[in-house]
C-alpha cells in the first residue's frame, strides 16, 4: 500500500520531522514543513497514522485539542487494516523516530557519535 512507502520516505528523510508536540501517547509533528501528520499506539500495540490536510490549526494546536467529537478533517491509516509485518514494522519505526525527536536524541546521539 501507498502509505507503507510515504512513511518509509519520512523515516529516510527523518531531518524533515519537525515541530513535534506530544499529547499522552501520541505525537503530533510537521513533515517537510508543510504536511500535518500524528502518530500514536494504542494498548493493543496498534498504530494509528493521522493526516491533517486543512489548515484550520497548527500542530500545536491539534497537540492541544480536547475535543475531536466535531473534528472530522483527517485521514487515519491503521496497522490493523493494512495487516502485513512491513507496515506494523514501519508504523513502528516511524513513532519511535517521531517520539525521539520530542527529546532532541538526534543531536544527543550525533554528539556521542563525534565526541572525542
Amino acid at each position: 500500500m501507498k502509505i507503507v512507502q510515504v512513511i518509509n520516505a519520512m523515516i529516510s528523510n527523518g531531518s524533515k520531522i519537525t515541530n513535534v508536540r506530544k499529547s499522552g501517547n501520541e505525537y503530533f509533528f510537521l513533515y517537510d514543513n508543510n504536511y500535518k501528520w500524528s502518530i500514536t499506539k494504542d494498548e493493543t500495540d496498534e498504530y494509528y497514522l493521522h493526516f491533517y490536510p486543512l489548515d484550520d490549526m497548527s500542530v500545536d494546536e491539534l497537540s492541544r485539542n480536547t475535543d475531536w467529537v466535531g473534528y472530522s478533517d483527517f485521514v487515519t491509516y491503521r496497522t490493523e487494516e493494512l495487516k502485513t509485518k512491513e507496515a506494523t514494522e514501519s508504523f513502528s519505526e516511524l513513532y519511535q523516530l517521531v517520539a525521539s525527536k520530542i527529546y532532541g536524541l538526534d543531536d544527543i546521539f550525533d554528539k556521542i557519535i563525534n565526541a572525542d
